[in-house]
């Protein structure tokens, strides 16, 4: 399952890679326009900024920006570096133990799944996701 934590994370990188200009934004702007609670932004940036997706700067032009190119990361990326997996079946993590797992019928369509899921998300960057966004609000005005 996708957390919120997971979506916290793209949801503000998308809306830093959709500003063309480069300038700092107050983190508390991103959280409006995303809707995401004020209380979590400290920890998603907190996340971006140590991975060095994000720059931050305090003071009353401060604020944070993009560091990396939008096509430099993908959606799993994101996923990894959140620290919660995206599993289509909690069976398929790493430190899950089933006792039918090795006669489970339906283990391998699991993990069929799970690698078309992955797949997915390798194949998209946050340039792709800003361009969707473009997309959508031409489609939605």
């Amino acid at each position: 399952m996708i957390t919120n934590k997971v979506e916290y994370l793209l949801l503000t990188l998308v809306d830093l890679a959709a500003r063309r200009d480069g300038e700092y934004v107050a983190s508390r702007e991103v959280a409006a326009r995303q809707g995401i609670p004020l209380k979590y932004i400290p920890q998603i940036v907190s996340v971006l900024s140590k991975k060095g997706w994000v720059d931050s700067m305090r003071g009353p032009k401060g604020g944070i920006r993009l560091a990396v190119d939008p096509e430099s990361v993908t959606v799993q990326d994101v996923i990894d570096t959140s620290g919660d997996p995206f599993l289509v079946k909690p069976c398929l993590g790493p430190d899950t133990f089933c006792s039918r797992m090795a006669s489970c019928p339906l283990r391998g369509v699991w993990m069929k799944a799970q690698e078309q899921v992955a797949n997915v998300m390798r194949g998209v960057t946050l340039a792709d996701l800003v361009m969707r966004l473009g997309e959508a609000s031409k489609e939605n005005p």
